[in-house]
């Protein structure tokens, strides 16, 4: 039987992947954490200082809440986005008359663009003509009618229901897909022992595809952190600070108050909090056969 064999050549055609990828990545990267060891306002001169930032960082109470705001993301993208996929998926497992048509309609909205679904939601919440309070006012709860997005107690809420649904069709179709690599002779096996719909969900399905649930869920925590253009489109943080989170507040650092220094370095933490989130995580939901 033939050995593969790493042949010199292939370099050549990994060069322009590489090359594109040191010079994206790599260099802004590199710069990024560079410079957050330093005090400028992008113009001047730079001063060192050291970790200044990111000890600054540990006591910056607007930081701070906004890392809770975006755990608080993630835990309702995976009790959301992911469980919502995980049960369409279930449902649409075995093929069904307009199977291919609710696949499709459950997927349209991930090919539509953030903005697009971020001015959607927007007009959704408009207090007159919004249709979330036309229905509210139809249906005899006036009173429940308020400014969605300019109430600091509902604003966060509101704009993280976008992205949510903007995305479950996407864990859909990758659930969907791990579901029908599934062997149908397991399921009927179970049903002639007796088993129901639930335990065939719970002790089949699920521990079937829990590697694939899996990545599902680390992509919800990671879409979630390193958010930017919902808020940013949306509220752009407000009112107040209520809907700040990291990606917003080193946006704003850096492009409005001129702190490139300290940005950078809010920048690198969400980086390395991500990072570390998502081993954590990883290592706690992978489990031994």
């Amino acid at each position: 039987m033939g050995q593969l064999r790493f042949r010199n050549t292939i370099i050549y055609y990994m060069l322009p992947a590489l090359i594109l990828y040191f010079i994206f990545f790599i260099i802004p990267f590199s710069r990024t954490f560079y410079y957050s060891f330093f005090e400028w306002n992008g113009f001047g001169k730079t001063t060192f200082v050291g970790l200044q930032n990111y000890v600054k960082l540990t006591k910056d109470e607007l930081f701070l809440t906004g890392i809770g705001r975006v755990l608080l993301w993630a835990g309702l993208a995976i009790l959301l986005k992911v469980g919502s996929g995980l049960v369409l998926a279930s449902m649409l497992r075995r093929p069904i008359r307009g199977s291919k048509f609710f696949s499709a309609a459950f997927f349209m909205p991930v090919v539509i663009s953030t903005a697009a679904i971020a001015l959607m939601f927007t007009l959704i919440y408009d207090l007159d003509a919004g249709l979330l309070n036309t229905m509210l006012r139809a249906i005899g709860l006036e009173s429940w009618a308020r400014i969605w997005l300019g109430d600091k107690h509902t604003a966060f809420y509101a704009v993280i229901a976008a992205p949510i649904w903007h995305t479950i069709g996407y864990f859909f179709i990758i659930l969907l897909a791990g579901m029908q690599n599934i062997s149908e002779e397991i399921y009927e096996s179970a049903t002639i022992d007796g088993a129901n719909a639930w335990v065939l969900f719970s002790r089949i399905t699920v521990p079937l595809v829990w590697p694939i649930l899996q990545i599902c869920m680390i992509l919800a925590i990671t879409g979630a952190i390193k958010n930017f253009d919902y808020v940013f489109i949306m509220t752009k943080g407000g009112p107040g600070t209520s809907t700040q989170v990291p990606a917003t507040y080193m946006y704003d650092t850096i492009f409005v108050g001129l702190k490139y220094g300290y940005g950078t370095a809010i920048a690198f933490t969400i980086f390395l909090f991500s990072l570390i989130v998502t081993l954590v995580f990883r290592k706690l939901t992978t489990f031994k056969d």
